[in-house]
């Protein structure tokens, strides 16, 4: 259990990390067209905090649910 929730918590930091390089950055290679999220109102702080707090708190609820089986 502890190893699914570690996969969850990872993907979920992967996907927010992913959102922010899009949101901003400006990188143009001729092959590759990055897409461009407009998100001018988004408080990354926030967004840091939150996934910090929830991988948190879903690492500790994987952790426990090991121990308990």
């Amino acid at each position: 259990m502890f190893k699914i929730m570690s996969l969850i918590v990872g993907g979920i930091v992967l996907m927010a990390m992913g959102v922010y390089v899009l949101s901003v950055t400006d990188v143009q290679f001729p092959s590759i067209q990055w897409p461009q999220i407009q998100l001018p109102d988004v408080n990354w702080v926030i967004v840091g905090w939150v996934v910090i707090v929830g991988g948190l708190v879903s690492a500790g609820t994987g952790l426990i649910a090991s121990r308990l089986t």
